[in-house]
C-alpha cells in the first residue's frame, strides 16, 4: 500500500459524491447498472449450482462460488457504483478527509438504492420470462431460508468478512494495472466468500426478490432483518476492517 494509491481512492469517493450531488440521477443509472451485474453473477451462480446440487453438491458449491465472480468483474472492469465496493472507496475519503460523513452517508445510501433497483428490475423481466422458473425456484426455495434463520450476530459478522473479501477485488481494481490480474483477484477473493458461505447484501436483494416471485410465500419482515445486518457488516468489513489498515499502513502526507 502507498501513498499514491490512498490518494487515488480517495479522490475516486470526492468523484463519486460529486456526481451524486450533481447528477442524482445519473448517479443513481450508474448504481442500477451495478445492481444488474450483481443480478447477472447471482443469476449464473445459482443456475450452475441448481444443475448439480442433487446430485453432486461439492461440484455445485465451486461452480456457483466461481461463476458469482462474474458479477464484481464486470463493475470493476465495465462500471458501476456497487455500495459494497463504495464502502472501502468512501470510508478512506473519510480517513483522507475527502468527504464529510454525511457525504459519505449520501453516496452509501444512493448507492444502496440504485443497486436494488437495476436488480429489481431485472427480477422481474425474468420472471416475466418464464426461463428457467422451475429450476431457479426449486434451488432458492433451499438455499433462502437458511439465510433467513440466521441469529442477527452471524449475519453481521458473515456480512463484515464478506465485504473484507469484495472489497480486496474492489482495490485490486485501483492498484493493478493488468485487466487479466484484476480479474483474476477478483475470481479468487468472490470465489473464497461464496465457498465460506458468507452473507453479501446486494446479492441477497436478487435472491430475496426471485424467491419471493417464484414461490409467493416470502417472509418480509425476515428478509428486511437479514438484510439489515448484513448491510452492516458489509459497511463495516469494507470501511473499517479493510479501509483502516489500507489507509493507515501508508506513508504519510508530505508536509
Amino acid at each position: 500500500m502507498n501513498r499514491a494509491v490512498v490518494e487515488q481512492i480517495a479522490q475516486a469517493g470526492a468523484g463519486k459524491l460529486a456526481l451524486a450531488r450533481k447528477a442524482p440521477l445519473r448517479y443513481l443509472t450508474r448504481a442500477a447498472l451495478a445492481g444488474a451485474f450483481i443480478f447477472v453473477g447471482a443469476l449464473l451462480s445459482c443456475l450452475c449450482s441448481a444443475w448439480f446440487y442433487s446430485g453432486a453438491l461439492p461440484v455445485a458449491k465451486l461452480l456457483g462460488a466461481v461463476t458469482f465472480s462474474a458479477a464484481l468483474t464486470l463493475i470493476v472492469l465495465l462500471g458501476g457504483e456497487l455500495f459494497t465496493g463504495c464502502n472501502l472507496v468512501m470510508g478512506i475519503s473519510l480517513y483522507e478527509n475527502q468527504v464529510s460523513p454525511a457525504g459519505a452517508l449520501r453516496v452509501w445510501i444512493m448507492s444502496y438504492l440504485g443497486n436494488l433497483a437495476g436488480i429489481l428490475v431485472l427480477c422481474l423481466v425474468l420472471v416475466g420470462s418464464g426461463a428457467s422458473a422451475d429450476l431457479l425456484g426449486a434451488y432458492l426455495a433451499v438455499i433462502v431460508p437458511g439465510k433467513l434463520s440466521l441469529p442477527w450476530y452471524v449475519l453481521l459478522l458473515r456480512g463484515v468478512l464478506c465485504n473484507f473479501l469484495v472489497c480486496i477485488g474492489v482495490f485490486a481494481g485501483f492498484r493493478l494495472q493488468s485487466e487479466t490480474g484484476k480479474a483474476l483477484v477478483i475470481a479468487l477473493a468472490i470465489t473464497t466468500f461464496v465457498l465460506t458461505g458468507l452473507e453479501h447484501s446486494i446479492a441477497n436483494m436478487a435472491y430475496f426478490a426471485l424467491y419471493a416471485l417464484y414461490t409467493h410465500t416470502a417472509d418480509w419482515a425476515a428478509m428486511g432483518w437479514n438484510l439489515l445486518w448484513v448491510t452492516i457488516g458489509n459497511l463495516l468489513g469494507g470501511a473499517v476492517l479493510l479501509g483502516w489498515p489500507l489507509w493507515y499502513a501508508a506513508e504519510e502526507k508530505e508536509k
